[in-house]
């Protein structure tokens, strides 16, 4: 069993500290452990970043950008490796995993286009013989703290682009399953990144805690859950920091009458089972409007019940196991309490976990769910679909406006007006029409509304250059000397 070590400028580093075992979810055997990072130990990935920062910065954009392929296409090569360690230590099945690899070379292929949105606005005689101009530098040394659903995505999502910006990396993945990022740093500076410029520290909350105290950490990035990501917000702007935190999730599908109930069946089944349910973007609330409230929710539970569980390895397995034992015990108590709060358990996944070696749970699918019970109101984080049943338009999107996160909503209709109505009343930061999880591809922003996101600034899309970058607006003249004069009134632009 490895046990891993820190990645610092450009190599691994041992730590003194003490190690925590990582489990492969699918078995529950131990398959490494991860040091739990010294206070100096952080201190020492944040000084290689700091000193990493001008001569990384100082290369042109066109020159970073153009490395951004080489990384681009290590990780291309690693592709079946980088799936094999995403599947051993998440317990995502072999599709799943496949995906993410995917659409991780999309992320960096997206960083690429950075040249395309870095120029900044220049204006030629704003005043007489005065030309304005703004320019953009790198924030610094950016904090990137990314969740176990996705070890390897998320990742790059935070750091890419913040790299072709000119900024230096410390990245501070989940101790749950560390071992795939650790690895695409060592592909980065094989393919040529500089020492220092992607730096992986492994730890937990104390790690975290240090980064958003270091004088030298400039801009933080989180993706977790809501109640961490309020506090990182929080701590992080208290220490005048640029902070993006984003939170959980509780996402809400309206299926209204006129939809197709096996279109809107298949894409419930998939946004909600995918992943073990442990996506922020996963759909947890079917809302069924109407008269189709009884024929949707038996699509639905005939679906499901038909889902493969199994070898996660192998291509026929749809279903994997959660994250760790906690996780599922914390699953089972909502499922165990949904009767007592008068909701009715149509598909138990129970039944399923007390017959596997691995932290599975099966789908699970409850009925008549109403807003207020704990099933509704937290996010469940698992293979648990509820279903709450109202009778029109208006009170899907009550329901909807009523909840504290806004992640991502989704309808199914085949009306035309009715899908622009919800796209203006449905309140979250991304809007899906007829398409269940509407996670925007990376040149469009992405940012939860209310207690999902704490931050003015988007994950990915152009608006993340102007989190990752300061400017400073400059104000030229050039004039012979004799065109001067004392002025003591206030600057007017004549």
């Amino acid at each position: 069993m490895p046990e891993l070590a820190h990645f610092v400028c450009g190599r691994s580093m041992p730590s003194a500290g003490a190690h925590a075992p990582i489990f492969n979810p699918a078995t529950v055997n131990v398959v490494g452990s991860a040091p739990i990072a010294l206070e100096r130990e952080v201190d020492a990935a944040v000084a290689a970043a700091k000193v990493a920062l001008p001569s990384w910065s100082g290369l042109g954009l066109q020159q970073r950008v153009n490395l951004l392929f080489d990384l681009r296409q290590s990780v291309q090569d690693a592709r079946d490796e980088l799936v094999r360690t995403i599947i051993a230590e998440t317990g995502k099945t072999l599709s799943d995993a496949t995906a993410e690899v995917t659409r991780a070379v999309e992320a960096i292929g997206q960083a690429v286009t950075t040249t395309s949105h870095y120029a900044t606005p220049f204006t030629r005689g704003v005043s007489s013989g005065v030309n304005t101009y703004e320019v953009r530098y790198p924030v610094g040394v950016v904090a990137a703290i990314s969740p176990f659903n996705f070890p390897l995505l998320i990742p790059l999502v935070q750091s890419a682009m913040a790299i072709a910006c000119g900024n230096t990396i410390v990245a501070k993945p989940s101790e749950r399953n560390p071992t795939t990022l650790l690895r695409v740093a060592e592909l980065f500076s094989r393919a040529g990144l500089p020492d220092g410029v992607f730096n992986v520290i492994l730890g937990d909350r104390s790690a975290v805690e240090r980064l958003l105290a270091h004088p030298d950490v400039a801009a933080v990035t989180f993706v977790g859950s809501t109640a961490v990501a309020r506090q990182i917000r929080m701590r992080g702007v208290l220490n005048n920091k640029r902070v993006q935190a984003f939170g959980g999730g509780k996402n809400h599908m309206v299926v209204m009458p006129d939809a197709d109930i096996d279109f809107a069946a298949d894409a419930a089944v998939s946004a909600a089972y995918g992943a073990a349910g442990q996506r922020c973007m996963a759909v947890s609330v079917v809302v069924a409007v109407g008269s189709i409230a009884d024929s949707l929710v038996e699509a639905i539970r005939t679906r499901a019940a038909a889902l493969r569980t199994g070898n996660v390895n192998e291509p026929s397995a749809q279903l994997g196991p959660v994250i760790t034992e906690q996780s599922l015990r914390r699953i089972i108590g909502y499922i165990d309490n949904a009767a007592a709060e008068g909701a009715r358990v149509l598909l138990d996944g129970r039944m399923h976990a007390a017959g596997d070696a691995g932290w599975y749970l099966g789908p699970t699918l409850i009925d008549h769910v109403k807003p207020g019970m704990a099933l509704h109101r937290d996010e469940i984080f698992g293979p648990v679909l509820s279903i709450v049943r109202v009778p029109s338009y208006e009170q899907a999107v009550a329901v909807i406006s009523a909840h504290e996160l806004g992640n991502g909503a989704a309808i199914f209709t085949r009306d035309g007006s009715v899908a622009n109505r919800f796209t203006d009343d449905a309140s979250a930061g991304q809007i899906g029409i007829n398409v269940p999880i509407p996670a925007p591809v990376y040149f469009h922003g992405f940012a939860g509304w209310k207690d999902s996101a704490f931050t003015e600034s988007k994950l990915h899309g152009r608006g993340t250059i102007d989190f990752l970058t300061r400017t400073k607006t400059v104000s030229a003249r050039w004039l012979e000397p004799a065109d001067s004069s004392v002025e003591l009134h206030f600057p007017t632009n004549r």
